[in-house]
């Protein structure tokens, strides 16, 4: 996977622009080639005319570093209540043990306060007390006279069986009390809930029941909450989950979260179960959020967090919402089932069994959370016993259950054992063909292994049987409503790419030399080949995210199966599409080899590896982010970058993951060399730890390894960056005192002082790049031209990454109208920065106007890009042109940057390119289009003169 690249910080971006914004579907207004740019005011500036602010003493990535969440709560010992009525409010208020406590002592041998003794149990069942919470409400039960009450008991101590997956136990106490109140709905409701998760609904005394359910409702009996929680559950059993949703719905209006009842908080647990069934975690988590709004420190309300937080794969979250429900009930079993979870997908496979073993089947051996991590422990182990043994387990009281089945293809996803996620749902699919669970998620595992026609039969078969489940819903309709209208396939050899069906024609050339070239490089150095493959480049976000994982917002630009690739294609200038491929197709080598079981630092790492061996300037400028995180000490040693990526919390902290893998594994394959990588990817494969592999074939343990990839990255890093370096936290520092005072002198006009000021800093050991930048602002504002551009070239020997001072002197270059010297600046610029569309546009524009070789080089890197933008078709035209190329397609790529380039608002940059390519053509239109592309002032000469004969 690749997630979407970092927006860089640059200070002097807009001194590159090109009439047009970051997206290329965007034209603004332009008066020549590079946009607009009004005149310097008095205040002092950077490059681009940015005034310069004493206070932006570092890049601003610090402050994001240093608030970048990481631990859970700690909770507090609440207040211990005093009084009865205090206790009742502490059980649903964030103090269970200490409501038990209380109680425990008020109540002491006495059982005839119901209210309090049912507080008392749920405080007791809260904290995991659940013997003694059966020992409280079995009291209640034999004390009791009133009938109610005893059935009350009965149906407490059914939910407290059911914690121990003991069914029987609890449909035998159902039963009971229903014997004591038989008209009562919500036990009529619980009997059918409980047949139906034994396989049982369509016995005639669970068709009996929920017929008087439906009934109690039509007819308006059934009110209060307690009975439309009865009447759910009947909608529940009939897979009639949008009625079922509306009533549990009216049910929490009954008796909202907020009020803190017992059955308040049931009635939002049962809607969150019905949320995360149907895929649709946003929903699960607003309902939780009133619970836990109420009661920040509800163990279960945490508890079923996790598993939200796990459907969004934010396993960070999912990890520190189970850690603090543990904090109130040390053997919750769902807290702990939600950190097997995310230890599994972490590589920490002991320690998911250990979860699951001690803390989970031993409470509840039936723990469909618990035995599907167990049955993915088995598959990864290739023990076939071990997995038979879990699912039986988990299918112990309901062999029916399909979801089972697609909860654990969920998890082997996420474990990247596609195959082995769809080898377990086509066995599902055979004991229970008709389930909609296993025949949706079979459904999406047959589409991303490239089986586009049993998958799409398989959602078929899930949409007849369930038409509420959000992804099979997603998918069926991207493909009726967008893929087949919209899209269209093109097979080369082994190859299927798909693409828009509008523009296929003009794409799929360049996109497939890409292709080609990723391919033929990586079948080299892997020693194997990727076929067939099929790669497919969406247009739209969510399109792409459907496609990929059956939910809209994936935040992600390319995801890797195997032999099918699902990306965001080059179509609105947000990313480098050629980039993307190299980086996913090198995932299908990685997952080849190693079966699947490489960790995702690994093939993560690698894959950026291989793209910036394939393209220096596809490597992640990442020095300034990783010099920071480290000075905050947030950066993860080479054994712990797994928990870098899935413990990553925001967009920046993912970035520091991304780019600490790719340091890692560049050292990895700079000191050993890919047949290394190679036997470590065949390594995987067997189940064996990094550790254990490093020992094997690198013949130093992990910890060895550690040291030494630290001591280089160290190295590395401070080559990069060196120099003195301000940061927000060094403001007593003089150095930083009297670059402020530079900077408020500047301000205010002073410019000598400024210069002055900012020598001496270079002289007291304040050298660096903000300093050397910071002056270079000042020579340019008093006018020294040369020796601003000298300050640029000398800060860019402090910070080898940034483009700051490249943009800084192109600027200078584009005032004094020196083309050579600017698009030299643009060359370095574009050498840096791979995904940055400003800088090759600009390029490509003075490269083509004036003749200069490095036109077909900006032109690659723009069509990498955004091909379809009007100055890139135009661009692409004329190559194809003087390539004596196809005259069909040359003419189709100008009648599509017509539709632009003939409007009034069209932007300089498409004028000149469009003027430029139909006056070499020979297209009637370079008429219409050279009057209006003269009115640049920065247009050379010599296409000046030519394109003036078309001029009246």
């Amino acid at each position: 996977m690749q997630i979407r690249p970092r927006t860089r910080l640059l200070l002097l971006s807009l001194a590159i622009t090109v009439g047009c914004k970051t997206s290329p579907t965007t034209e603004p207004n332009a008066k020549d080639l590079g946009g607009e740019h009004g005149e310097d005011g008095g205040a002092t500036t950077t490059g681009d005319g940015t005034e310069i602010d004493p206070d932006a003493l570092a890049s601003g990535v610090d402050a994001e570093i240093e608030q970048a969440p990481v631990e859970a709560r700690e909770r507090e010992k609440p207040a211990a209540p005093q009084t009865r009525d205090a206790a009742l409010v502490a059980v649903a208020h964030g103090n269970p043990d200490g409501a038990v406590k209380f109680l425990l002592e008020e109540l002491g041998s006495k059982t005839s306060d119901h209210e309090a003794m049912f507080a008392l149990a749920r405080g007791q069942r809260l904290i995991g007390q659940l013997d003694a919470a059966e020992a409280t409400v079995t009291k209640v039960h034999k004390s009791a006279k009133d009938a109610a009450v005893k059935a009350s008991a009965l149906r407490r101590l059914a939910q407290l069986r059911m914690a121990r997956g003991d069914i029987k136990g609890a449909e035998q106490h159902i039963r009971d009390a229903r014997k004591l109140a038989p008209n009562d709905i919500l036990l009529k409701g619980e009997l059918v809930r409980l047949m139906f998760q034994t396989g049982r609904a369509q016995e005639a005394e669970a068709r009996d029941l929920i017929d008087e359910l439906y009934a109690s409702y039509s007819d308006g009996t059934a009110q209060s909450a307690d009975q439309l929680l009865g009447t759910a559950y009947a909608g529940l059993a009939e897979r009639a989950f949008k009625s079922a949703s509306r009533v549990l719905q009216e049910a929490e209006r009954a008796a909202p979260p907020s009020n803190g009842t017992e059955l308040g908080d049931e009635i939002a647990m049962e809607l969150t179960a019905l949320f995360l069934e149907k895929y649709k975690p946003n929903e699960a988590g607003q309902t939780l959020a009133q619970v836990l709004e109420r009661d920040p420190w509800n163990p279960e309300a945490l508890a079923n967090m996790g598993w939200v937080h796990l459907d969004q794969f934010a396993l960070a979250a999912a990890s520190r919402t189970a850690d603090e429900a543990l904090q109130v009930n040390p053997e919750n079993a769902d807290a702990h089932a939600v950190l097997a979870w995310v230890a599994l997908i972490e590589g920490h496979r002991d320690v998911a069994r250990a979860h699951i073993v001690d803390h989970v089947i031993n409470v509840n051996p039936s723990h469909a959370g618990g035995q599907i991590v167990l049955a993915a422990l088995a598959i990864f182990d290739r023990d076939k016993p071990a997995y038979a043994k879990a699912r039986d387990a988990a299918l112990a009281f309901n062999p029916r259950d399909g979801r089972f089945y697609s909860k654990l293809s969920d998890l082997l996803g996420y474990l990247h054992l596609y195959p082995e996620a769809d080898v377990v749902l086509v066995e599902g699919a055979k004991r229970l063909p008709d389930d909609p669970y296993i025949q949706g998620a079979l459904g999406l595992s047959k589409l991303r292994l490239g089986d586009e026609l049993a998958g799409r039969e398989a959602l078929e078969k899930a949409w007849k049987k369930d038409k509420y489940n959000n992804r099979t819903l997603n998918v069926r309709q991207l493909y009726s409503e967008r893929i087949e209208p919209h899209y269209a396939e093109q097979v080369t050899g082994d190859l299927t790419l798909r693409l828009p069906a509008e523009s296929q024609d003009m794409l799929a050339p360049g996109l497939n030399a890409a292709i080609v070239q990723a391919r033929k490089a990586l079948d080299s150095g892997y020693g194997i080949k990727i076929s067939p493959l099929r790669i497919e480049a969406y247009a739209d976000p969510d399109e792409f995210s459907v496609r990929t994982v059956g939910v809209p917002s994936l935040g992600a630009i390319g995801v890797c199966f195997g032999p099918v690739i699902t990306s965001l294609g080059p179509y609105t200038g947000t990313h480098n599409f050629n980039q993307v491929i190299w980086h996913e197709i090198a995932h299908s080598y990685a997952i080849q080899l190693s079966e699947g079981r490489v960790p995702r630092w690994f093939t993560e790492g690698l894959s950026e590896w291989e793209s910036e061996v394939a393209d220096p300037s596809w490597a992640r400028e990442s020095a300034e982010l990783l010099f920071e995180a480290r000075r905050h000490d947030k950066l993860r040693k080479l054994s712990e970058l797994e928990l870098a990526f899935l413990r990553a919390e925001s967009p920046l902290m993912m970035e520091v993951a991304y780019a600490t893998a790719a340091w890692a594994m560049r050292y990895l394959g700079q000191t050993y060399g890919r047949p290394k990588i190679v036997a470590l990817l065949q390594g995987y494969a067997t189940g064996k730890s990094t550790d254990e592999l490093f020992k094997q074939i690198l013949g130093k343990d992990l910890t060895t390894v550690e040291a030494e990839f630290t001591k280089w990255f160290d190295s590395e890093l401070d080559r990069k960056l060196s120099g003195w370096r301000p940061s927000q936290d060094q403001k007593d520092d003089p150095r930083v005192k009297s670059l402020m005072k530079a900077m408020e002198v500047a301000a205010a006009g002073d410019l000598d002082q400024a210069k002055e000021l900012l020598e001496k800093l270079i002289a007291a050991n304040g050298d660096g790049f903000h300093t050397r930048t910071t002056l270079a602002a000042v020579l340019e504002q008093k006018g020294d031209k040369k020796g601003a551009i000298q300050q640029y070239e000398k800060a860019a020997t402090f910070a080898l990454e940034s483009l700051d001072p490249w943009v800084g002197i192109a600027k200078i270059a584009r005032e004094q109208k020196d083309i050579p010297l600017e698009l030299d600046q643009l060359e370095k610029i574009i050498a840096i920065d791979a995904m940055s569309f400003d800088a090759p546009l600009r390029m490509l524009v003075l490269a083509t106007a004036t003749g200069d070789a490095r036109m077909s080089a900006a032109l690659d890197r723009v069509n990498a890009i955004a091909p379809l933008y009007p100055a890139a078709l135009a661009a692409s035209a004329l190559r194809l042109h003087r390539a004596k190329g196809d005259k069909k397609l040359i003419r189709a790529m100008l009648d599509e940057v017509m539709v632009t380039a003939l409007r009034p608002d069209a932007t300089m940059d498409v004028l000149v390119m469009a003027a430029i390519a139909t006056d070499e053509i020979g297209d009637p239109r370079v008429k219409d289009l050279a009057p209006r592309a003269l009115h640049s002032e920065e247009l050379p000469d010599a296409m000046r003169k030519r394109l003036k004969k078309h001029a009246p």
